[in-house]
């Protein structure tokens, strides 16, 4: 498997049944949403709500992902945030996506960010990734975001090496298995630890490391052991 396809890819979404709730301030669309993805094999809408609404009202018991719709100016980060606080996945879904919109939002915990328009079968896969712990993102939004993280890295800079010492050797273990493209939920079973425990791993080493999100993580550790003298798979 390959780096890319863990982080950016949906052919590898959970057989396993998803709950999902859609998240729209537009009435008519939320319910489209929350019809087709009825639908789908391997998926079971729990409801639709505004999104708009404050987040106490939201029934979040038992959801893996919520599809959060998002308007081109609409401030959704604090959103993200309380949402990933809660263990839930969310998968944005928008227009007039920007470098700083999926900066933003992957900084925020966003497991993924999909144009409006996509067609509803990779919709579909796009939530059985999320809630098996991959993050996907729009073929259409690759060149955009590559932009400010490249598919290949440069050499590491002198002294980056250091990085790694500041990592305890579980982060590394995390890490390295997320490098040869295994999902939270793939690396938590290799481990033996639960996935949440795999998720407060990343999230500490995006402190250490000072990266935005999991791609940039996993690409910096890359560097750091390059740079280190280690074999990189």
């Amino acid at each position: 498997m390959s780096l890319e396809r863990d982080l950016f890819g949906m052919d590898q979404a959970a057989e396993t049944t998803a709950r999902v709730l859609v998240a729209d301030h537009d009435p008519i669309s939320r319910h489209v949403l929350a019809r087709v993805l009825g639908a789908s094999a391997q998926l079971v809408v729990t409801g639709s709500v505004n999104n708009h609404q404050p987040l106490r009202q939201w029934p979040l018991d038992r959801v893996d992902v919520v599809v959060l719709a998002v308007a081109p100016h609409e401030e959704s980060t604090g959103l993200v945030r309380q949402l990933e606080l809660r263990k839930v996945g969310v998968l944005l879904i928008g227009t007039g996506w920007t470098q700083r919109r999926l900066d933003a939002a992957f900084a925020a915990g966003a497991m993924g960010c999909l144009v409006k328009n996509i067609k509803v079968a990779g919709l579909a896969a796009a939530i059985r990734a999320v809630a098996s712990g991959h993050t996907v993102l729009s073929p259409e939004l690759h060149t955009l975001y590559a932009r400010r993280t490249p598919a290949a890295p440069s050499p590491a800079p002198a002294g980056t090496e250091h990085l790694l010492h500041t990592l305890t050797s579980r982060e590394q273990e995390v890490m390295r298995n997320l490098a040869e493209g295994m999902s939270t939920a793939e690396t938590a079973v290799r481990l033996r630890v639960s996935p949440a425990t795999v998720k407060s791993h990343v999230s500490h080493v995006l402190t250490k490391l000072g990266a935005r999100n999991r791609l940039e993580a996993v690409l910096l550790f890359q560097q750091c052991e390059r740079s280190a003298g280690y074999a990189v798979t």
